[in-house]
């Protein structure tokens, strides 16, 4: 009778161990998660964006609140990637101007269809941020629509 008691408890305290162990390592992924959620641009308001294929050379400068919105959404979209980061010459270089004349400055990759582009800043080369693939659509429109327009 002795026996069978122990074997009942070590077997309930056995189940009640393992029925805790996802709810833990859920919380450890969440934690992981949010660690890696860092904001690409600290909090304010834009008042211009700059886009240039060579740097500082001929930027599209974007100073609409409609563009400027478009930007703050891809910017606090953007998904910070880990591990270390081998990525070629930037298609474009972004020169973020804050409202209170705080200036970031940013590489940007668009990538060809279906592939999602890519943000980093140039003084952090190790890091990456990736862009939620209808924000890179919006970006690739408004380019196009600027393009259009100067023609």
């Amino acid at each position: 009778m002795k026996r069978a008691v122990i074997l009942f408890l070590f077997a309930l305290t056995a189940i009640v161990f393992f029925a805790c162990q996802p709810e833990k390592e859920a919380v450890e992924a969440e934690e992981a998660k949010n660690e890696l959620k860092e904001e690409l641009l600290a909090e304010g308001e834009i008042a211009k964006v700059e886009l240039s294929e060579v740097k500082g050379f001929e930027p599209v400068v974007y100073v609409e609140t409609v563009e400027l919105e478009l930007f703050r959404n891809l910017f606090s979209s953007a998904e910070k990637e880990p591990g270390i980061v081998n990525m070629g010459d930037p298609e474009f270089y972004l020169k973020v101007v804050m409202e209170d004349g705080e200036k970031h400055y940013l590489n940007l990759w668009l990538g060809g269809e279906g592939e999602t582009a890519s943000l980093m800043n140039p003084d952090d080369t190790h890091t990456i941020y990736t862009v939620m693939p209808q924000e890179k659509e919006r970006l690739t429109a408004l380019m196009e629509n600027e393009i259009k327009g100067e023609n």
